[in-house]
């Protein structure tokens, strides 16, 4: 899978969880934190930043990942190359 963030227009790929993880690394000040937890500190910054609700589900991490992408497509903060 191949995605363009919106805001910055990067240019992400591999499964949703590669992407996902990509996401996590790049995001400033967020080192210490699971990918869980960036998970879920992701959702938040989109609602407070840019008033978009991600309804993100899942167990593991892999799940919510794929759920973050497809909601992130939804919303269009993000689009499939």
């Amino acid at each position: 899978m191949k995605i363009r963030i919106t805001g910055d227009g990067r240019v992400l790929e591999g499964t949703p969880e590669q992407i996902v993880q990509t996401m996590h690394y790049l995001a400033f000040g967020q080192e210490e934190r699971t990918l869980g937890e960036y998970i879920d500190w992701a959702v938040e910054q989109a609602r407070r930043m840019t008033e978009v609700e991600l309804h993100v589900r899942g167990e593991t991490d892999a799940e919510k990942a794929a759920s973050l992408i497809d909601e992130m497509l939804r919303t269009g903060l993000a689009e499939r190359l």
